[in-house]
Order: C-alpha cells, then sequence, then structure tokens
C-alpha cells in the first residue's frame, strides 16, 4: 500500500489521537526499526563494522528520527558520528532525542563545510529533511548532497532520500541524496515510485512503527508476480477461436501504416482469438505494411490514405461483431479523422481502448468521454504529453501532480487510464492506482505505444469484468520483455519487433505464477 505524505501525516494523528500511541513512541519505533535492520544487514557483512556510520540530521522529525538511530547504536558499541547540518535547535519531539542523544555521550559534531568532511565512513544515513521537504533545497543542502554522494559509501535513506519530492517524486535538489535503500516508514510515499525520484532510491523496504493496520487507506499498489498470477488468464482447454475474442483495430494511414502492424500482433501474443485490422485503402501504386498472415485485414475506402467521417456507415458495420476495438495506432489527426472517432467512441456498444492518434479526438473535450451514449469498459493509453492534451494542459504543469491529475481522470470519466512512463500508472474508475515499476529505456521508442495498446486489447477479452487486468498485464509483461532483452544486450537497441519475440516467454511464466 503506498500513501500521500499527507495521508500518513492523518495516519500517524489517528495513531496519536485514538489509539493513545504518543508521537514520541513512533519516533522512538522508527528510530529502532532502522537500528534492527541496519543490525540485521550487518550479520551478513563481518566487516561492517570496521568504519564507523555518519547519520547526517536536519530539521524537524526527520532528524528526530536520526538521532534515535544514532543513540541506540552507540549504546550497541557501534562507530557512530552524527552530524549535525542545519543547526542544534529543535523543538517538540526532536528536542527531547536531541538531549537523550547528548546524554548518551555519542560522537557529534557540526558540519558547517561539507568539504571538512571525512570520507571513511562505512554508512551514510540521510536524516535531513524527510516528507516534510516539497521546495526547492536551499544551496549550502544542494553542495552537502553533493559532496555525500561522492563517498564510497553505503548510502541509507531514512524515510525519503533528501532532495525528493515526497508525493511527486520531482526533483528539488540539483543533486538529490542517491540512496542504496530507502527505510521508509509504515507504508511506503508516493514520491518512492514516481519518476524521476524512484532512481534515487534504491530497494524501498517498509518498516513498522507501531501504527495500526486500516482497511480505509487508499488503495494504490505495486504490480508483482504475485498480482499478475491473480490476473493472468486461464485458458479453457476446450475454447475455441471465439472463446478467446475478436480483437478489431481501427487505424493506420498514409503517415504510419506499420502502428496497425504491431498492434495487430501484439494481440495476438496475449491470446485472443481474431484480430481484425480496419485500415485505410491506398492510392495505386502504395503499399501498406505487410500484416502477420492471421490478421483478417479489412480495407476502408480512402481518398487521401486517411479513414474519415464519410466512412462511418462501413466502419460501424465492419466492427459490430468484435468484442473488443482498439482505436488509434498510426490513425492520423485529420479533423475529418477525429470526427469520426468521436462517433465511434460515442455510439459503439463495446469495450474500446484509445490509444495515440485516437486520443487526440478529446483534446479539452474529455466531457464527450462521459456523455457517451455507447456502453463498455473505456482504456485510455495516454503518454504525459498526450495526458497532457486530454486536459488541455501545459505537460509541465501535469507533470507537477500527474498522480493526483490521473486518479481524478480516472474517476470523472469512468475509465480505466493507462498513463505511461518510466512508471507507468493504471488508474481504474474506481481510484484504484497500479504503479508498474518494470521496463527501462528500451522503450522510448516509435511503435511501443502500438505494442502496449495491442496487448491490453488483446488480454481484454477474456477479464471483461475487471478491464483493468488487462492492462496491468500489457503493461507489466511489456516491461518484463524489455528486461529481460537488456541481460545480454544494450537496452538502447530494443525495437518493437524485439519485444514481440521476447513476449511469448514472459508470458509463459506468468502462467505458472
Amino acid at each position: 500500500m503506498i500513501v500521500t505524505p499527507s495521508e500518513m501525516r492523518v495516519l500517524e494523528q489517528a495513531a496519536i489521537t485514538q489509539e493513545g500511541v504518543p508521537s514520541l513512541r513512533l519516533m522512538e519505533n522508527a528510530g529502532m526499526a532502522v537500528v534492527k535492520h541496519y543490525l540485521d544487514s550487518l550479520s551478513k557483512n563481518a566487516n561492517g563494522l570496521e568504519k564507523p556510520v555518519l547519520i547526517l540530521c536536519g530539521k524537524g522529525n526527520n532528524a528526530g528520527d536520526g538521532m534515535v538511530v544514532a543513540r541506540e547504536l552507540h549504546t550497541r558499541q557501534v562507530p557512530v558520528h552524527t552530524a549535525f547540518c542545519m543547526g542544534r535547535d529543535f523543538t517538540g519531539d526532536a528536542e527531547t532525542e536531541y538531549q537523550r542523544l547528548m546524554a548518551s555521550q555519542a560522537p557529534t559534531f557540526d558540519l558547517a563545510e561539507p568539504s571538512s568532511m571525512r570520507s571513511d565512513y562505512s554508512v551514510v544515513m540521510d536524516a535531513l529533511l524527510g516528507t516534510g521537504a516539497n521546495k526547492s533545497l536551499p544551496k549550502k543542502i544542494d553542495q552537502l548532497l553533493h559532496t555525500v554522494n561522492a563517498l564510497p559509501a553505503r548510502k541509507i535513506a531514512i524515510d525519503i532520500p533528501t532532495g525528493i519530492h515526497p508525493e511527486t517524486g520531482a526533483l528539488i535538489s540539483e543533486y538529490p541524496f542517491q540512496a542504496d535503500e530507502t527505510l521508509t516508514f509504515h507504508r511506503a510515499k508516493t514520491g518512492l515510485y514516481l519518476s524521476p525520484g524512484r532512481f534515487f532510491c534504491g530497494e524501498v523496504i517498509v518498516l513498522p512503527i507501531g501504527i495500526a493496520e486500516s482497511e480505509k487507506e487508499g488503495s494504490r499498489i505495486i504490480i508483482d508476480d504475485r498480482a499478475i498470477g491473480a490476473f493472468f488468464p486461464k485458458r479453457i482447454p476446450w475454447g475455441h477461436k471465439g472463446s478467446f475474442g475478436k480483437v478489431g483495430i481501427l487505424g493506420g494511414s498514409v503517415w504510419y501504416r506499420g502502428a496497425p502492424v504491431l498492434s495487430a500482433r501484439a494481440a495476438f501474443n496475449a491470446g485472443c482469438g481474431l484480430v481484425y485490422a480496419f485500415i485505410p485503402s491506398f492510392q495505386d501504386g502504395e503499399r501498406p505494411v505487410p500484416f502477420n498472415p492471421e490478421t483478417i485485414v479489412r480495407l476502408i475506402p480512402s481518398e487521401d490514405g486517411f479513414i474519415s467521417m464519410r466512412q462511418i456507415g462501413q466502419v460501424t458495420t465492419e466492427i459490430k461483431e468484435m468484442n473488443v476495438l482498439l482505436i488509434g495506432p498510426g490513425l492520423g489527426r485529420q479533423e475529418e479523422t477525429m470526427a469520426l472517432v468521436r462517433a465511434i467512441v460515442d455510439q459503439v456498444r463495446l469495450p474500446i481502448v484509445i490509444d495515440a492518434d485516437g486520443l487526440y479526438a478529446f483534446r479539452g473535450a474529455t466531457d464527450l468521454l462521459t456523455s457517451r451514449k455507447g456502453s463498455g469498459p473505456l482504456i485510455l493509453t495516454p503518454h504525459m504529453g498526450e495526458f497532457a492534451t486530454l486536459l488541455n494542459q501545459p505537460v509541465k504543469e501535469v507533470e507537477t501532480d500527474a498522480l493526483s491529475k490521473a486518479e481524478s481522470f480516472a474517476r470523472k470519466n469512468h475509465c480505466t487510464l493507462v498513463l505511461k512512463g518510466a512508471t507507468t500508472l493504471i488508474v481504474s474508475p474506481d481510484g484504484t492506482v497500479y504503479f508498474n515499476l518494470t521496463g527501462n529505456s528500451g522503450l522510448a521508442v516509435g511503435g511501443s505505444g502500438d505494442i502496449l495498446a495491442g496487448l491490453i486489447s488483446g488480454f481484454l477479452p477474456t477479464v471483461l469484468e475487471a478491464p483493468e487486468r488487462a492492462a496491468v498485464l500489457g503493461v507489466y509483461a511489456m516491461g518484463k520483455a524489455a528486461e529481460r532483452y537488456a541481460i545480454k544486450r544494450w537496452e538502447g537497441s530494443l525495437t518493437p519487433s524485439s519485444v514481440l519475440k521476447i513476449l511469448p516467454f514472459v508470458l509463459k511464466e506468468f502462467e505458472s505464477k
């Protein structure tokens, strides 16, 4: 389960006021949990005690957690130095922990100049600012982080690495603390899993601190093998091609002829029984990109290489026998084409996946999604730029609050939203959010989105009772395929066609989970 920092503060306050757990006890529990984790890790490394541990303390409760760690390590005869990086003026529980630390006679010093810091520490623990820091950091802290990151020591962030926005994952420092591990408390924070912050967190480990479990907490989930095992559709031994669904793909244009081909191949990989491609006919002498022979290709008459509103009658007739319709791959953004997309989404009573150019039909007009006459689940698969286009907002504005905007969008428009990125978010209409952490930069290449849309569409006929499962399966599978490719090859050389070759092996592993 993942929470925002403000939601975590509510949980902490409930523990204090309703469960009677003093705030100081929570701070002690947090520090002790870090100590236990650290000492347990030392039992696997006999050389861990040879050099001292450095704990960087800043302000507030995060510094208080760090001072508990320092005191308790000292009492256990672990060499530890506490550096006060923002003075020694504390209040509340942090002041109490400061007095306890000083009474323990553990070594402390004031770090006025980062360049004066020793370089022979075995571990550096970051207890500078915690989850309360959400604005650009002072230059002094930036310089400190730059120096610390260069130290040849294991680096552990307490609750969150300094320099990462705790809610959005944005960078609020030029040199965020580059953690090998992040030890966070009770619940992981959203900023630990959102890009680019997640790439500074190392392994994220959630430690209990004595807050009771609550069924009222929001539903944000990391996709893992266990979830995939629960979601992966079981094949019917006596099934026929109709049992596994007909997927129709409305896409392609004179500009983008290969996109629907990739989607069709991916849909077959996801196990559907039949794939139909509805593409524009081309002018004499023009050749469409060849589909795999299993795809049933239906040509829609076209004067200029784009499907338009003039073909609405034929298109609606052709697609009515489908179980799922994918709209968008390579479709183009001609106004007549966009009008056709809007009309189909409004009228057709089918589960629909909208990707790529199909999304541009609803630029600043997402009310058309909620007012549609057609029934059937909707899945939208935008990347950040396309999502900003849907919202009619600048990309930078959307990036600063992407999670919240995605949650709101899915609820408001009664759809499953797949917001693609380094961390892909799948948000269901009820607000459940699935965080996908698989994949690599090799997927940042033209055609990846076409494959993902095809995968989702191919899974969808067998999971219609929970459409978001098709999105979870498709996103996770594609990320796993990219990771497998990069085991022996440079990830920058990955192509969508390479992904298609690897997917059957990845999906076979899913079947056994």
